[in-house]
């Protein structure tokens, strides 16, 4: 696996038989902390051939609605439907889902609710200093054998370390590692994705995550701001009575 640390935008054409470029970390405004419009979601498609998968908190909807808009456009763009699960000890990832898992889940079933429909777990962020809601990290330890992808590389750690200590993580457990923009605003989509060989279902997905090549770049530091804003403003919204 190779890495850059600047991101190139792509041209649109691509050619058949090209890696796929995949950012597997993406918000969309169905979560609460994200002003992501579907729209922006669809144009990082179309102009740069940058597929955003998106992984809305605790609900597939915003996943689903990418899904078919770029199914609208292009019959054969890989379909990775996603959210990122709030579980009793922090948050996982899953990919390829076929049905929502809900949250407050311990981490062990919803790992094992992930695996019954055939999908693929994914911990996001592992070892970021910032965030509340990483998965635990003596249970992380427990439960590695059953988780099949660790995030290296988040563009929303505040640290290179955090991002390191996540391949050091994943190497010494042989566990393939992703790249995601961890995008809440349309300024991110675009900055980190991942180069793969093209797949057909989640074996051949983590096949292909081992021989990735990796565009990544980190975010400044004050986006967290940003999204905290975001997250206060869309709340007090939520709490308003209707009329």
């Amino acid at each position: 696996m190779t890495s850059t640390h600047q991101a190139t935008l792509l041209p649109s054409a691509s050619a058949p038989g090209e890696r796929l470029h995949v950012d597997l970390h993406v918000h969309s405004n169905h979560s609460p902390d994200s002003v992501i419009p579907l729209g922006s979601l669809v144009r990082c498609w179309e102009r740069h051939r940058i597929l955003p998968v998106v992984c809305d908190h605790d609900t597939l909807s915003g996943s689903l609605a990418l899904i078919r808009a770029l199914r609208g456009i292009r019959a054969d763009v890989p379909e990775i439907p996603a959210m990122e699960i709030t579980t009793g000890e922090g948050e996982i990832i899953g990919l390829f889902l076929t049905d929502e898992i809900p949250p407050g889940l311990s981490a062990a079933e919803t790992l094992d609710r992930i695996r019954g429909q055939g999908a693929l777990s994914l911990v996001p962020h592992p070892f970021c200093t910032y965030r509340s809601r990483v998965l635990r990290h003596a249970l992380r330890d427990t439960l590695s054998g059953r988780i099949d992808i660790i995030e290296g590389y988040n563009g929303r750690n505040l640290a290179d370390a955090d991002n390191q200590a996540a391949l050091e993580y994943a190497r010494e457990r042989g566990l393939p590692v992703s790249a995601g923009s961890d995008a809440h605003t349309p300024m991110e989509l675009g900055r980190t994705y991942m180069a793969l060989e093209p797949f057909a279902s989640p074996p051949e997905f983590l096949a292909a995550l081992r021989s990735a090549r990796i565009h990544f770049r980190r975010m400044h530091r004050g986006i967290h701001m940003v999204t905290r804003a975001v997250k206060m403003v869309r709340g007090r919204g939520r709490k308003r009575p209707d009329h």
